[in-house]
């Protein structure tokens, strides 16, 4: 599987991102303070949430949810909330 990176908005629209971000960018993308991570189930890629999209109270993304679910208990019913970037877990892993 080609790594890809993209924004999925809670809307459903999805952005391709070219080339790795800082964080900082990431967190102005969608709006976070704080991120939270999600190992993807391809374990190649992660997402990268707003750790406080609850709290906010950020529309439910129907498209991270589904993803996230893939990789949870079955019968997990958290939802995610908000825009989420969806990148390869090596553009922020350190080399050992």
């Amino acid at each position: 599987m080609k790594p890809t990176r993209k924004l999925v908005r809670a809307d459903g629209t999805e952005t391709e991102l070219h080339g790795p971000h800082a964080l900082a960018d990431v967190r102005q993308m969608i709006g976070a303070d704080t991120l939270d991570t999600v190992r993807m189930l391809d374990r190649v890629h992660v997402m990268l949430l707003d750790d406080e999209g609850h709290a906010k109270g950020l529309p439910v993304n129907a498209e991270a949810t589904r993803r996230y679910q893939d990789v949870c208990i079955p019968g997990t019913t958290w939802e995610i909330r908000g825009d989420v970037v969806i990148v390869p877990d090596t553009d922020y892993a350190r080399e050992a």
